[in-house]
């Protein structure tokens, strides 16, 4: 479980504001979700319509959620960067761990909600550097004993997250690359990006005719942006819950804050255009359904349930191709599938991918940057002892 500092920390009031020696330099504030003011909501809103194009999830309407429903969400601090009495150039969700895995050190690390797939903080791009040079000088004069910020969920190739790397080695300071992985993707303007592969989409249409031929007509609906979508909602809960993730108590019913935040947030997303809700029905019976969001140029993919029952027919890989068509004659839109590792057919429908990295950053005073060396050196050599007796129990 997460934990807020020590006394030694910093705490969030009012008169929290730390502004940089040139006085037209923004300062670092520290929000907690439940004091944010109205122009507060306001400047966030404000800074997401500019910003959150390439991640949704990071977007006030989502986070707002995501922080309401979340058991640790009260331990949350929103970081805002922003001029005094000017509008926010970029705002993170932060959280204080006393451990970094099995290490007992104390740590800053963004903060993600369950099902949120993107980490990569809500910034402007052409404030970027700016952001991350005011966070890390706040965070290296206010810690109260953490030596790290872990930034996870990135986008390796977003200006953010270029920003961040390029900052760190300006200033000389330590950026260790703890995980890096491949999401499948479409990437719109890739040359050679085409419609995936081919023998894949061949088999779906086998698949879809099949479908077809022994169990009646097969159609996929979108729902009208200004239909109701309480009845999607039901549906989709069902019809998850129903299969394997109902059976191991991990479908989205089965935690009832879970299941809040799915709630609103598609009922959010559906009000302001965000959200997509597709279903693939055969003979009127739904045996596939899909979410996403879109903004200005990612689309993410959010969660999908299949009826087990027609597996054989790969209803959500149907559905999925189908999606794929969508996003593809959208000028300009790339998709991000958020389908985690391992998922073979994806990458062979979507052909691409993005690169989401977790790192750790050294923050704090000289004494604590050479504590961060030490532990990523210690992380390292248990790394390799690991990798060289695998069956080796742990002490």
């Amino acid at each position: 479980m997460s934990h807020l500092p020590a006394s030694g920390s910093f705490q969030p009031d009012s008169s929290h504001a730390w502004p940089l020696s040139d006085a037209d330099q923004p300062a670092v504030r520290i929000l907690r979700h439940a004091d944010l003011t109205a122009d507060d909501r306001a400047q966030w809103a404000a800074l997401s319509a500019l910003a959150g194009a390439a991640n949704v999830f990071a977007q006030d309407w989502f986070m707002d959620a995501a922080l309401s429903h979340a058991p640790d969400g009260a331990d949350v601090f929103l970081a805002v960067v922003a001029p005094i009495n000017g509008p926010w150039l970029g705002v993170m969700p932060l959280i204080a761990a006393p451990r970094f895995g099995r290490w007992p050190v104390r740590i800053w690390r963004n903060w993600s909600a369950t099902n949120q797939f993107l980490g990569t903080p809500l910034v402007i791009a052409q404030s970027a550097d700016l952001f991350w040079k005011s966070l890390f000088a706040f965070l290296d004069q206010r810690t109260g004993g953490e030596i790290m910020l872990h930034v996870s969920g990135l986008d390796a190739d977003d200006p953010i997250s270029i920003a961040l790397f390029d900052r760190c080695e300006r200033e000389r300071r330590a950026f260790h690359t703890i995980h890096c992985h491949d999401r499948p993707a479409y990437r719109a303007g890739k040359e050679g990006e085409g419609r995936g592969d081919a023998k894949m989409r061949s088999r779906l249409r086998s698949l879809s005719k099949r479908l077809e031929q022994e169990h009646g007509p097969v159609t996929i609906d979108i729902l009208a942006p200004d239909a109701p979508c309480t009845a999607w909602i039901d549906a989709f809960l069902d019809l998850e819950a129903s299969g394997w993730k109902g059976r191991s108590g991990s479908a989205l019913a089965s935690d009832s804050a879970t299941q809040a935040l799915f709630c609103e947030v598609i009922e959010r997303g559906h009000a302001n255009g965000s959200a997509r809700l597709a279903t693939l029905s055969v003979g009127g019976r739904a045996i596939a359904m899909s979410s996403w969001f879109e903004a200005a140029i990612w689309g993410h993919g959010f969660k999908m349930a299949f009826d087990e029952d027609y597996r054989a027919y790969a209803p959500g890989q149907l559905l999925m191709r189908d999606i794929r068509d969508h996003i593809e004659v959208r000028p300009g839109m790339s998709f991000d599938s958020c389908v985690p590792r391992g998922a073979g057919h994806c990458h062979r429908l979507w052909g691409s991918n993005r690169k989401i990295v977790d790192g750790a950053v050294a923050i704090g005073s000289p004494w604590h940057h050479v504590q961060f060396d030490a532990l990523m050196k210690a992380r390292a050599a248990y790394a390799a002892i690991k990798a060289r007796f695998p069956d080796r129990p742990a002490t």
